[in-house]
């Protein structure tokens, strides 16, 4: 069995020197290996505080998962942890600094016309947007694995590959209990205590499933912040449904280097161009087997190229259940192709039979940790909050959560200079990670439901409907803003685009103009009202 066992042994701060850490590190156990969890586990290891931080992932690899082929885009939200930690994007990733995408029409007696569709970006984008990059989720995992392997030079950060967890719980003497589980055989448990645990394993979470379950309310001891028996805190998630949760999702993975044939009869074929994204429409067109595939921009031409199958959860695509019928649909959607040299023969198999995953609601957790006198637990990344990624900020937010708490500590590691109780370091970071974070994630939230939830094309007459009010009220605000000389604030979804504002700010300038259109709306009605 491979796993850090920490000893029972209580960590109890020297008594001759109660206002300062020096003598006095304390232990972090990290739960989930993905980006969020790396990215805490680089964050937790600059910190003064600790100097043992355990990550605990399901996962015995980072490579490719065909549930989770999809690509980041990291922008310059999630770029200032990068800048951070000298993880250079462009070794793994490509580098965007304008929209360009090439259109690849269905039907195979079409000329593909080899020249992009581009719009160079305006000044004010560059500024706001700078070079944003598209890089795959195993690769990103890569990145952070290698800027670990430096970092261990001066603290020691242990992961744990093929490690779950079980559950969270308080000890008696004011720590975390984190019981981790060997995914290759259940029965083999390891107990890691810890002064803090950082839930970072996503939607479906164990250690928020804990405090929902209230094992930390059971009378043993008594947390700081949640009351003797009861817990006021509240780590059920709020959730909304928007008009792309639901889409499913799931990667099929293409041969490098493969070709487009120009079409019509010279039977010319053009290699990809790996800095673009191309479009690739279907033959057919119905609501259950129209299906445009999207290759977005990967560094390596020689690599594997994965994309991503997105569709409504009642399409055709989803009752084929063997490889031969896959290979026929994409054959019958996608003429122009020989899918022979396009998709290696055991791919097909493998992806009709994988079931991949589904967009999930906009949610996200009240509470953002708990904590004792001494120590606690806090979530971040997809934990804390989720949502389809229609706005691209899914790792990016996750990214900006980690800064933010280790910020927090920063803070609290300033002001012990003149706070005698060092004990309380990390409960009162938690405190402030919760005040400063907690506003953002809600608006983080509402911004996700009403961003860009219609470019799935979704088939039904209902979301097309909705995606025409959509469009209508984006290019009302558009035109405001440009009327106004940007007294009105362009759509929310384009505010995003600016690193320097929040997520807060967004939401509050964008709820403002909203409320104005109504009010003016409504006394329009009113008007025409009075004068009938």
């Amino acid at each position: 069995m491979t796993g850090l066992t920490v000893a029972d042994t209580k960590n109890t701060l020297p008594q001759q020197s109660p206002t300062t850490i020096s003598n006095y590190k304390k232990k972090a156990v990290i739960v989930g290996g993905g980006p969020a969890g790396l990215a805490a586990a680089l964050v937790l290891s600059e910190s003064d505080v600790f100097d043992e931080v355990t990550v605990l992932e399901r996962d015995t690899a980072s490579s490719y998962d065909p549930t989770r082929a999809y690509f980041y885009n990291i922008n310059r939200r999630g770029q200032r942890f990068t800048d951070q930690f000298n993880i250079n994007l462009s070794h793994a990733g490509v580098g965007v600094t304008e929209f360009a995408k090439y259109t690849v029409p269905a039907d195979p007696k079409e000329v593909f016309d080899d020249t992009p569709f581009m719009r160079e970006m305006s000044d004010e984008e560059k500024r706001n947007m700078g070079t944003m990059y598209w890089i795959p989720r195993h690769e990103l995992v890569q990145l952070l694995m290698d800027r670990i392997t430096v970092k261990n030079k001066s603290c020691k950060i242990h992961l744990r590959l093929g490690m779950g967890c079980h559950h969270v719980e308080p000890t008696q003497d004011g720590r975390v209990k984190v019981v981790g589980v060997n995914v290759s055989e259940e029965s083999d448990t390891t107990s890691y205590l810890a002064d803090l645990c950082v839930g970072a394993d996503g939607l479906s979470s164990t250690v928020r499933q804990s405090l929902v379950d209230g094992l930390f309310n059971d009378g043993v001891m008594s947390w700081s912040n949640t009351g003797k028996s009861k817990s006021t805190r509240n780590f059920g998630l709020r959730q909304w449904s928007s008009p792309s949760t639901g889409l499913r999702i799931k990667g099929l993975r293409l041969k490098p280097n493969f070709k487009i044939p120009v079409g019509g009869d010279g039977g010319v074929e053009l290699p990809l161009d790996s800095k673009y994204n191309y479009q690739i429409k279907s033959q057919t067109t119905g609501p259950t087997n129209s299906l445009p595939l999207t290759l977005l921009p990967q560094k390596n031409p020689s690599d594997v190229r994965p994309i991503n199958i997105c569709t409504m959860p009642n399409h055709d695509i989803w009752k084929i259940q063997d490889g031969a019928s896959m290979k026929a649909f994409f054959t019958e959607a996608f003429p122009r192709f020989d899918w022979n040299q396009v998709v290696a023969s055991e791919e097909w198999d493998a992806f009709a039979k994988t079931q991949g995953s589904s967009f999930p609601k906009c949610q996200y957790s009240p509470c953002l940790q708990v904590s004792s006198d001494t120590s606690g637990v806090v979530l971040v990344g997809d934990t804390l909050h989720a949502f389809p990624p229609d706005t691209g900020q899914g790792v990016n937010s996750a990214f900006c959560d980690v800064m933010q708490l280790g910020k927090c500590f920063e803070n609290v590691t300033k002001e012990n200079s003149t706070n005698s109780d060092a004990n309380a370091l990390i409960p009162n970071a938690l405190k402030q990670y919760e005040q400063q974070n907690g506003p953002e994630t809600r608006a983080l939230i509402a911004l996700a439901r009403c961003g860009a939830p219609f470019q799935y094309n979704q088939p039904s007459r209902k979301m097309k409907f909705l995606k025409t009010l959509w469009t209508i009220n984006v290019a009302l605000r558009l035109f405001l803003n440009k009327a106004t000389k940007g007294l009105s604030p362009k759509p929310a979804i384009l505010m995003m685009m600016n690193p320097n504002l929040s997520f807060r700010h967004i939401m509050k300038r964008a709820h403002t103009l909203t409320i104005i259109l109504w009010t003016v709306f409504a006394g329009g009605l009113w008007k025409l009202a009075l004068l009938r």
